[in-house]
């Protein structure tokens, strides 16, 4: 019989006199041994000899999500639809870590960024990249971690987190909140027209705009263009509606004000229906139009 030939992803850890990448490499093994879920990478094997590290993983096609951030062509490819698409996704993916079951731990992630979304041939998200993710100790009943050391990206960091340290959960909500807007403006959190700004980067900016009532100018130009089978341009407005405002509360400034990532889940599925009823509602419209001309048309034949 002949072998099996399949493509897969590798990752060489380069070994660290601070044994970070060490660290890193186990936490990597540990997480994705724990947790097997679609909407996250899968670790196929793994090999450890010193000073040598290296992770095989399954090979997801069109890159990361970051790729398709700020880059003219990509993510302007993207619809409303499949946006909030890869948004459920991901945050599907957060729930499955974040939920401790009888055989596994809470995990927290600690790095939730685009560039940390794999997508597969059909758009569906997968986050990677658990070198610097926690488990919650089972032992443990508070679920705030306390570290002195905050790790991650700063312009996705929880401000909590940042200012006391406290690590829980939500930390990850916060960071899912980035992206979440990542993906409605088509930019990346620190492109430079953020940052020349804020130095943080997106998140800021988007509270402003909340508080002045002009968050719609920040809309990826795009997606305002986008007929909907003719129709109507841009997302219905529900559907944008709910996405911004559950966005927002993932980027509370206290972790107890954020929402749950199966309240999330819950909010997105309801914006992606309200966009594809109005999908629906239009294709409908139309082959009624469609039909009452060909009568009319018949019609005037008679």
């Amino acid at each position: 019989m002949p072998r099996r030939r399949s493509t897969v992803a590798i990752k060489y850890i380069i070994d660290r006199e601070d044994t970070q990448g060490e660290q890193g490499f186990i936490a990597e093994i540990e997480t994705l041994s724990s947790c097997k879920h679609a909407n996250i990478v899968s670790l196929l094997g793994f090999c450890h000899e010193h000073p040598h590290m290296i992770l095989i993983y399954e090979f997801v096609p069109k890159g990361s999500l970051d790729d398709y951030l700020g880059t003219k062509g990509k993510m302007s490819n993207l619809t409303w639809v499949q946006r909030i698409k890869i948004c459920i996704d991901i945050a599907r993916g957060l729930d499955c870590i974040h939920t401790t079951m009888d055989d596994k731990q809470k995990i927290i992630h600690r790095d939730i960024k685009s560039a940390n979304i794999l997508l597969s041939k059909n758009w569906e998200a997968k986050i990677t990249d658990f070198g610097l993710s926690r488990f919650h100790p089972i032992n443990q009943t508070k679920s705030t971690i306390i570290t002195n050391n905050v790790v991650g990206t700063k312009v996705y960091w929880d401000p909590e987190y940042e200012r006391t340290g406290k690590l829980k959960k939500e930390s990850d909500v916060y960071s899912f909140g980035v992206v979440l807007f990542e993906v409605l403006t088509g930019k990346l959190a620190y492109d430079s027209v953020y940052t020349n700004e804020n130095e943080k980067g997106l998140a800021p900016i988007v509270q402003q705009h909340i508080k002045k009532g002009t968050i719609t100018e920040m809309v990826d130009p795009n997606l305002k263009e986008e007929n909907t089978f003719t129709l109507s341009k841009g997302p219905n407005q529900d559907s944008l509606n709910t996405f911004l405002l559950i966005g927002h509360r993932c980027l509370a400034e206290k972790q107890a004000e954020r929402p749950t990532i199966k309240v999330v889940i819950e909010e997105l599925v309801k914006a992606l229906n309200f966009q594809v009823t109005q999908s629906l509602n239009n294709v409908n419209f139309l082959f009624l139009s469609y039909s009452l001309t060909l009568v009319i048309i018949s019609l005037l034949f008679i």
